[in-house]
């Protein structure tokens, strides 16, 4: 969608032409319902009232009023606890703006004439069935808006009290979506049906909770069908707001703007940090190309250049720095971003987020996965132990809350509705790897190994950041040797680019990648294209999980190494020379230096490089698990012949 859009204003005085169709059906609904399986069996949870008596073949019309629903919970004939009112006055004007915004497809979308000529008898048999699917389209449309205001007002109401509570909402009925009209009223039944029958609704946070939830899977729901939609453009093609508020609709986005406050954390200097040079380099480039972002355009260009990667990880042993290199990298963007007066979000993943309860986890990691839609923030969303939350679920005994975690975040990382603007960062970390589900593995561009303090020079300066504030406090305490020729901290200095890293090799060092490696040098040299295609071809064959999107992977590790250059300070100190520049201004100094860059490079020696390091991580990866394991049975053996050897000597 355009992003430089005009804005359609949505007028109080339009919405109240709808307000009063809008309250009849806050008064009743009628709707020939059919089951709703509310347990993971398909029977409403115990001690609940039935959907309908399971002995009548033929479904009923029933109606419903949300409003005596509401009084019945809410325990008093005549008055509403306000919570509940609120919830009320916020359904109502969510059906004023589904029906408004229907209305505005409908006539830009030409449906209105076509309805003309349908009164007629005068559809043409192509009109026939343009017909239904603008008809079918405006119904989305209604129901979505609806459903977007809804969720976008009641998230900002009572937010910690309310998402405490769990109610299992179990599989929806699905919608009627042919008729606009129908599809709200049908939208309405359903939604009091599951407040009035389920057993899980007593009380004011819980109605406000089921109303919320309700919105969030109807609009799930529509944006897994838009592949589908027939005709979207006239109502994607406008930017609506709503007036008095910032309230905004952009075609089918749902944007939650400062409804999440960020977290605190611990501050710390890449300075600080012992080894990982890598790792450190990562964070810092990751840094510049976040603050790229333009928030006018909702656009990165750095993105758009193939320099940003959504979602990175970084792994290695426990006790090697993973968890300071998240405090140092959220320091640095909450400092960039202070300065120059970016709104800044860390939003961690919570250790709380794999539920016991049944779809409690896909609605935790739906909650979060939200705040990173947010277009207004450069967003920082780590998560530690990442082993934990998405385990591989080929294991044994992989818990059904992990599934649904993995199922939510594989969504909203790549497929139709996974928005990636360039404001977001996603960074796994992890000890255990090889543990982490493969489909997850695949999203990852960028891969970092965090091994800590490896060097000499690494343990004199872990040493030195310890021991310095003695020395502060008293000179003469510390009274030992100084190293010879070696300035303390001078090994942890910033890498000016990747290069510099003289352990990149041009040949694998995993013994299998080497062969498939030699067997393809000796049909094509490595400044050939067609090298890389055989080669790819030979890895396929010895490790069938290698897929297209491991090629993209290092198409995209080559791309940050062509970018992989420093700001200018001045960028820096004076922000009006380009963090303040707008999108293409911004694009075009990135080009300059890009240009500069590539002077000094070797694009043939970066795509081998890139290429034998992700191929030989990609394996490492996928073996680890299993040298682990030999390396405890190998440790078992040990022990045992050494306790026998103590038990031949008496036993000591």
């Amino acid at each position: 969608m355009d992003s430089n859009l005009s804005t359609v204003p949505i007028s109080n005085q339009e919405l109240s032409q709808f307000s009063e169709r809008a309250s009849r059906l806050l008064l009743s609904v009628k709707w020939t319902a059919k089951p709703w399986n509310t347990g993971a069996v398909g029977s409403p949870p115990a001690g609940s009232v039935a959907w309908r008596d399971s002995a009548v073949e033929t479904p009923l019309q029933e109606e419903l009023s949300l409003l005596a629903v509401a009084k019945q919970i809410g325990k008093d004939p005549l008055l509403l606890p306000q919570g509940m009112n609120h919830a009320l006055t916020v359904v109502r004007q969510a059906l004023c703006i589904g029906m408004h915004l229907s209305k505005a497809y409908t006539k830009f979308s030409g449906l209105d004439q076509l309805v003309l000529l349908n009164s007629k008898g005068s559809l043409s048999e192509l009109q026939k069935l343009e017909f239904r699917n603008k008809y079918q389209t405006a119904s989305i449309v209604a129901v979505f808006s609806t459903s977007y205001y809804l969720l976008w007002e009641l998230s900002q109401y009572k937010p910690e009290e309310l998402s405490s509570i769990q109610l299992d909402m179990g599989t929806l009925p699905e919608i009627f979506l042919q008729d606009p009209v129908r599809s709200l009223e049908c939208f309405l039944f359903y939604f009091g049906s599951f407040v009035q029958k389920s057993g899980q609704v007593k009380s004011e946070a819980e109605f406000l909770k089921a109303a919320l939830l309700f919105a969030e899977r109807n609009i799930e729901e529509i944006q897994r069908r838009l592949e589908s939609v027939q005709y979207p453009e006239p109502f994607t093609n406008q930017v609506y707001q709503l007036e008095n508020s910032e309230f905004l609709v952009r075609g089918f986005q749902v944007e939650l703007s400062g409804r999440f406050q960020s977290i605190d954390f611990n501050r710390v200097s890449l300075d600080e940090i012992v080894g990982n040079r890598e790792a450190k380099h990562l964070a810092k480039r990751l840094a510049g190309r976040l603050l790229c972002y333009d928030p006018k355009t909702k656009k990165n260009p750095m993105q758009e250049l193939g320099g940003l990667s959504a979602v990175t990880m970084g792994y290695g042993e426990p006790g090697t720095g993973k968890s300071l290199l998240i405090s140092a990298l959220a320091t640095l963007l909450s400092d960039f971003c202070e300065n120059l007066k970016i709104p800044f979000l860390f939003w961690p993943l919570p250790d709380t987020v794999v539920s016991t309860f049944q779809g409690g986890s896909a609605e935790r990691m739906m909650t979060w996965m939200s705040a990173l839609k947010d277009p207004t923030r450069i967003i920082y969303a780590p998560i530690d132990d990442a082993e934990n939350n998405f385990e591989d679920r080929s294991r044994q005994g992989v818990s059904s809350g992990v599934r649904e975690v993995i199922a939510v975040f594989l969504r909203n990382t790549e497929g139709a509705y996974a928005l990636n603007r360039g404001n977001t960062l996603i960074q796994l970390f992890t000890n255990l790897p090889d543990q982490i589900d493969k489909a997850v593995l695949s999203r990852i561009n960028e891969r970092a190994y965090i091994g800590g303090a490896s060097k000499r020079e690494d343990f004199l300066d872990q040493d030195y950041l310890w021991y310095r504030k003695y020395s502060k406090i008293s000179e003469k305490f510390v009274n030992q040797q100084v190293p010879k020729g070696y300035e303390y901290l001078s090994s942890q200095k910033a890498l000016r680019s990747l290069s510099e890293i003289s352990e990149r090799q041009s040949k694998p060092k995993e013994a299998r990648i080497l062969a498939a490696f030699e067997r393809t040098l000796s049909q094509a040299k490595t400044d050939s294209h067609d090298f890389y295609a055989n080669l790819f071809a030979e890895v396929k064959k010895d490790f069938p999980f290698f897929t297209s999107r491991d090629v993209r992977n290092i198409q995209r590790a080559i791309d940050s190494r062509v970018l992989d250059f420093d700001f200018p300070d001045a960028w820096f100190e004076d922000a009006s020379l380009f963090f303040k520049r707008n999108y293409e201004e911004k694009k075009s100094l990135l080009v300059e230096q890009m240009k500069s860059n590539m002077g000094t490079l070797s694009f043939s020696d970066i795509r081998l490089q890139e290429t034998v390091r992700y191929l030989d991580t990609l394996v490492d990866i996928a073996d680890s698990g299993r040298e682990r394991r030999i390396s405890s049975l190998l440790e078992d053996l040990e022990l045992r012949t050494e306790a026998e050897v103590r038990f031949r000597q008496g036993g000591k």
